[in-house]
């Protein structure tokens, strides 16, 4: 999944509010920790795109949309987020 700079500034700056309203961490440079959880995001949903490629290329032989292709496609991207820890 493809997020925009904009989405993904969206997500962070929520992030960082909800941390600051209940209290989860104590934050002392909100710009540093912004930019961080930025940073993460980006690697995630990075990384998730590397395994739906990856799931895909795995499927290649199999008709999209089956019921076969959706179970197995299911598997193999649980299987491969498990693997990479994420």
């Amino acid at each position: 999944m493809t997020l925009s700079e904009d989405r993904i500034s969206t997500i962070a700056h929520q992030i960082i509010k909800d941390i600051w309203r209940n209290d989860l961490a104590d934050v002392s440079d909100d710009s540093r920790a912004l930019a961080r959880v930025k940073r993460s995001l980006e690697a995630f949903f990075g990384a998730a795109d590397e395994i739906e490629d990856a799931v895909r290329a795995k499927l290649r032989n199999k008709a999209p949309g089956s019921r076969d292709y959706d179970v197995l496609y299911q598997k193999f991207f649980h299987d491969e987020m498990v693997r990479r820890g994420l």
